[in-house]
């Protein structure tokens, strides 16, 4: 699906989306989110390799060679060898260890991916809100330039039938360009929202963006912060990517205090040598050697034995405190996205507040306009304050909308 919409886009160079295909289109072409893609691949090929090679590896060789040594005029390596052999490894604590640090590394690295998903997630949420906020700013500036321009004329009217003074015209003429100015600057920023949400959609060329609208989301009920906390302490996949450290570094220190136990292994060797080429299988099959047989070995460097140790225990002890300070990022990160959604839902009631009484005073300081009982520049004044509160009343609710979807990435999970 997502294919088809990019094909689409690709032919009109217009792309319009809604919030779940813009999501879906940053999972599928944005860079960075793409380079945690391949790490997460990257550490599972290492896994996969580490168990490949412990299980029961079979090998075959065949070399010829006419090397003869001068020194020795009997010894010679001229001729044709044939091998086949199975090794098993049955116990190796460092190659056990090794396995567990590396399904341990899996883990954390689907956690940090899983982390970036939910950071784009909301970094796409955010600047979608960001481009849908910087377009309903833009058409209420475009609303108020065609209010000063009606403003114009109709002060010029009655200038021309003695009704309106020159400071009029002069106050008429000040709304004017100030609407055209703030007119300007919201251009600049819807252009630069779109380009943003480009940019985290993976796209790099020019075009031209349309997103539906976002439907509120009435249900929402915050929780209170100890809840919160509580679950981003479980559910947040930075949390348990530090964890997974945490283990591999743990894995890692036992392992290194374990390095002097006995590995212990089994092999089953094939081997036929001849000078001449063999004529059929059945020679090599009845002729070849076989055998097969355990073998165990054990070492330690006693110089570098605690040292190894010691690094190992260093790294563990760093693990556990990078845990600890990633709970309390995480703590932070909530108490903060909390309270920003406490403050906002707060700011929304007030906005609204403000917005009612603009309007209701701009319908008020109309009327006495056309009584004559004010001046322009207090019906100028008016609207302007109209047009002040509904800039706020709109930047609060898509703020509201913005705060929701940064308490859902904060936790981690669902709430």
């Amino acid at each position: 699906m997502i294919g088809i919409i990019l094909s689409i886009f690709l032919l009109s160079n217009t792309l319009k989306i809604d919030l779940e295909q813009a999501k879906q289109i940053a999972i599928e072409n944005n860079p960075a989110y793409g380079i945690e893609e391949l790490n997460y691949r990257y550490y599972k090929l290492g896994l996969y390799d580490e168990l490949s090679s412990n299980i029961l590896n079979p090998s075959i060789g065949v070399t010829y060679s006419d090397v003869t040594y001068e020194q020795w005029p009997y010894t010679s390596l001229e001729g044709y060898n044939f091998s086949f052999s199975l090794n098993q490894t049955v116990f190796d604590i460092q190659e056990l260890a090794s396995i567990i640090q590396s399904k341990s590394s899996v883990n954390s690295a689907g956690a940090t991916l899983e982390e970036a998903t939910n950071a784009l997630y909301y970094q796409v949420e955010a600047q979608y809100l960001a481009v849908l906020k910087a377009e309903k700013l833009l058409q209420m500036r475009q609303n108020a330039i065609k209010r000063a321009e009606e403003n114009m004329r109709l002060v010029s009217k009655r200038q021309e039938l003695g009704q309106a003074s020159k400071l009029d015209i002069l106050n008429a003429l000040v709304s004017l360009n100030r609407a055209k100015l703030y007119l300007s600057s919201a251009g600049k920023d819807y252009q630069i929202a779109k380009r943003l949400i480009l940019n985290i959609l993976g796209i790099w060329h020019q075009t031209e963006i349309l997103l539906e609208p976002v439907e509120t989301d009435n249900d929402f009920e915050l929780p209170d912060l100890d809840t919160l906390i509580t679950i981003s302490l479980e559910a947040r996949p930075t949390i348990k990517a530090a964890r997974e450290e945490m283990k591999n570094s743990n894995i890692g220190f036992w392992g290194s205090m374990l390095s002097f136990v006995p590995q212990v292994s089994f092999r089953w060797l094939w081997n036929y040598s001849s000078e001449d080429f063999p004529d059929n299988f059945s020679t090599i099959r009845d002729e070849a050697v076989k055998s097969s047989g355990w073998s165990a070995s054990a070492s330690i460097n006693l110089f570098t034995y605690p040292f190894e140790v010691s690094k190992m225990k260093t790294i563990m002890d760093m693990t556990k405190l990078n845990l600890l300070n990633k709970r309390l990022s995480v703590v932070e990160d909530v108490k903060e996205a909390w309270l920003d959604c406490m403050t906002v839902y707060e700011n929304l009631n007030l906005a609204q507040s403000l917005y009612d009484a603009a309007k209701e005073g701009d319908d008020l300081a109309k009327l006495q306009y056309e009584l004559g009982l004010i001046s322009t520049l207090e019906l100028f004044q008016s609207e302007n304050d109209l047009l002040d509160a509904e800039v706020t009343y709109v930047s609060a609710q898509y703020d509201c909308k913005l705060a929701k979807a940064k308490i859902k990435y904060v936790v981690g999970g669902e709430i």
